[in-house]
């Protein structure tokens, strides 16, 4: 029941551990899609702001042709041709509606000019005015007084120390950013115009750090174009992409899992495999030589009764033999009979299951044999909800030993605890297996907190039929004695303070058997 719980609970792990793998494939995801919508809205709002700057720079030199040609006419024309200038004004506003307004102040305030105005605006008048009679030649940019969203564009007309008047184009500063382009209707972007002091003409004022700021190309009107965009996670995460980036991420990782899965299915069928190979070659091994060592005992035990009644048989078939009764004569007979035939099984059992012995020659590690050992019970360990814990030393501890001979002392000494644990309710199971090198030595210590080893026992320990365990044949502690002395080794039980100790002894090999151990 241990091992279908903990069964259970790993299966149960399973899904969170797979929702946990999910979330960070979808951070992740997120985190791919937000990125590229960043790298292409900054992509994007870069490429298109340099097409507006363009465009923009492009019709602000346009002003300066239109006022080199408005000056031209209004030196040609004079006040008596005011009629010409104002023709080609307003050819030109109607074919560039962002100029609002075109006029032709005096300098003198006494002499008259002309304007495309309803009315003339004493106020623009005189920011012409000054602005042209401080002008050294190169044209002035003025906010247009009262207009929000305007500036003035003026010239000294003609453009000399002896000028009369001042020209000015009244420019709408939004008509410069005019765009059939899609990006810039848009809500989440922002641009602004403005004057090279930083007064506002167009757009919106940006608060942040703008994407794009570069001051157009005109000479005379380095108005500052700046773009922002907010990157905000609803603009950085569109649900039109992020959706099916999600769930195609989905797909894949759901496809990976049921690989992953028939994978280890796969993996854990063949470990399975190995294992309950390894199973079954140390349980007949166990089995075999146990007999053996069973045949040995019972063969001890039994000759020598069996002799008794052989001999005390033919001594009565001889006293029969002097006159006594032929019924008494034919039970001897079959007495006989039997006690020789037990005697033949008894020595043909013990023929037929004496234990063979290993490559005698054989080099194994004793920390290889011992993981084998751990991965062959580490399944009964959970069923019993046993610690099973290795303390292994560094590198091989090569011996001279058969690998299942070895494998199968190690087998014994972990299942002898592991019973041993089971009479001790209430404590949590342990055992620790530590293996370390100790003067040409390969030393194997088990140890368990279980309830140790019967005083009354411990010093016939590794006799055969000497057991402390209720069903148990006493037979496994003689065969592990047995087999490590085979190996030329010891098998100790060691006083502890809690639980039992046993240690093996094995003579440690040098040199070349290293590189066969390797190999």
């Amino acid at each position: 029941m241990n091992q279908n719980a903990s069964d259970r609970n790993a299966q149960g792990d399973r899904p969170l551990w797979l929702v946990g793998v999910w979330l960070v494939l979808a951070f992740l995801t997120v985190a791919a899609v937000v990125a590229n919508e960043r790298w292409q809205l900054l992509s994007e709002l870069a490429a298109e702001s340099r097409v507006l700057h363009s465009v923009a720079s492009q019709r602000a030199d346009q002003h300066d042709a239109h006022l080199t040609a408005l000056s031209a006419v209004a030196v040609a024309g004079g006040e008596s041709r005011f009629d010409l200038f104002l023709e080609v004004a307003g050819t030109i506003h109607r074919f560039y509606p962002r100029i609002v307004a075109i006029d032709l102040v005096p300098l003198n305030a006494g002499e008259t000019g002309v304007t495309t105005r309803d009315s003339v605006d004493p106020a623009v008048d005189n920011m012409i005015r000054a602005a042209a009679l401080a002008s050294d030649g190169a044209l002035v940019l003025r906010p247009t007084p009262g207009a929000p969203g305007r500036y003035l564009l003026v010239k000294r007309s003609p453009n000399t120390a002896a000028a009369r008047f001042g020209l000015s184009l009244d420019i709408d500063a939004q008509g410069l950013l005019e765009s059939d382009r899609d990006f810039w209707l848009k809500p989440s972007v922002s641009f602004s115009l403005s004057l090279p002091d930083g007064t506002l003409l167009a757009g919106e004022e940006i608060e942040s750090d703008p994407a794009f700021a570069q001051r157009l190309g005109s000479a005379s009107q380095p108005l500052v174009l700046e773009v922002a965009i907010p990157q905000t996670l609803a603009v950085l995460m569109p649900p039109a992409k992020l959706a099916p980036a999600l769930i195609m991420m989905s797909a894949v990782f759901l496809a990976g899992v049921v690989l992953w899965q028939q994978w280890a299915r796969r993996r854990q069928a063949e470990q399975a495999a190995q294992l309950s190979a390894q199973e079954t070659r140390l349980a007949h091994a166990s089995r075999v030589n146990a007999l053996g060592e069973m045949a040995s005992g019972i063969t001890h035990e039994v000759t020598q009764p069996l002799t008794a009644i052989l001999s005390q048989a033919q001594a009565g078939k001889r006293l029969l033999g002097n006159g006594d009764t032929g019924a008494v004569a034919s039970v001897l007979d079959e007495l006989i009979a039997q006690a020789r035939r037990g005697a033949d099984i008894l020595a043909h059992l013990r023929q037929w299951i004496r234990p063979v012995r290993g490559n005698p020659s054989a080099v194994t590690d004793l920390n290889a044999a011992i993981s084998g050992v751990e991965a062959l019970l580490l399944p009964e360990a959970r069923r019993r909800a046993v610690v099973l814990k290795l303390m292994l030393g560094n590198g091989p501890l090569p011996v001279r030993a058969d690998q299942t001979e070895l494998e199968q002392v190690i087998f014994n000494l972990v299942r002898n605890a592991f019973e041993a644990l089971d009479n001790a309710p209430g404590t949590r199971g342990e055992v620790v297996v530590e293996s370390s090198r100790e003067a040409g030595l390969a030393v194997l210590d088990l140890r368990d907190n279980g309830p140790g080893v019967d005083p009354e026992i411990r010093a016939q320990i590794f006799e055969p039929f000497v057991t402390g365990k209720d069903h148990g044949t006493g037979l496994g502690l003689a065969l592990s004695q047995r087999l490590v002395e085979r190996m030329d080794g010891d098998i100790e039980l060691r006083s502890s303070r809690k639980g039992a100790w046993f240690r093996v002894c094995l003579p440690l090999v040098e040199g070349r058997a290293k590189v066969e151990i390797a190999a």
